[in-house]
């Protein structure tokens, strides 16, 4: 029984010293978000980077001589617009691109205590989203038979397919088509945590996929964030 006493009362002390380093937390903030490609025939940047939102969670726990893992999860809303191509041709000159993303990263940081007040916390690491729609958007389209604009809604997850008739030959069409965009997705992101009183936070981190979020553009997302939070 004495060792049974043992062993319960050093799992007990265990627990209550992680349980100390790991600190909770909860932010909110904003996000300016675009795409970019490798191939610039094929998606190009319109206008400036959309703005957006975040909201999450946060969980660090922080090791002996100051180094921290960090993580969370967060619901993140962006936007943007895009020229994008089909077979080489700019056919859809203003696509505008609004998704819902679930993002949990995973972080090593190092904490520099400034004075009793202040810490600042650089990290570096990779992230993990599940992107998912957030309603249909606008989209323009050229033509491919008169040149003319046309305006239309899409789906940016589902993509686009439309038919277009060529001239006056009934049962001749012409199909254009925009790729969905992919449900998961990955990148790498680094940041600046400053922490006031132990309890209140501000950060800024930049974040860029590495897995493409749609092959046919090659597009990848990227953006910056800023965040106020409290620690508990």
């Amino acid at each position: 029984m004495k060792r049974i006493g043992t062993f319960v009362l050093l799992i007990l002390c265990l627990s209550l010293q992680v349980s100390a380093q790991v600190k909770i937390g909860v932010d909110a903030g904003m996000n300016l978000t675009h795409f970019k490609s490798h191939y610039s025939r094929e998606a190009q940047k319109v206008g400036g980077m959309g703005a957006g939102f975040q909201i999450g969670g946060t969980v660090d726990y922080e090791f002996k001589r100051h180094w921290m893992l960090m993580s969370g999860v967060s619901f993140m809303q962006t936007q943007s617009n895009m020229e994008m191509s089909y077979s080489m041709f700019p056919q859809f000159p203003d696509t505008k691109i609004k998704l819902n993303h679930i993002v949990v990263p995973l972080k090593v940081g190092y904490n520099i205590q400034i004075s009793k007040k202040l810490s600042l916390i650089p990290s570096v690491g990779i992230y993990g989203s599940y992107n998912f729609s957030a309603g249909k958007c606008p989209l323009e389209i050229i033509s491919p038979t008169d040149g003319k604009r046309i305006h239309e809604k899409w789906n940016p997850m589902k993509g686009y397919s439309g038919e277009f008739p060529i001239g006056n030959s009934p049962g001749y069409s012409y199909n254009i088509e925009l790729d969905a965009l992919r449900h998961w997705t990955y990148g790498g992101v680094a940041g600046l945590k400053a922490v006031v009183n132990g309890h209140y936070t501000i950060s800024f981190q930049y974040y860029e996929s590495i897995k493409e979020i749609q092959s046919q553009c090659d597009l990848r997302n990227y953006g910056y964030q800023l965040s106020v939070g409290y620690i508990f």
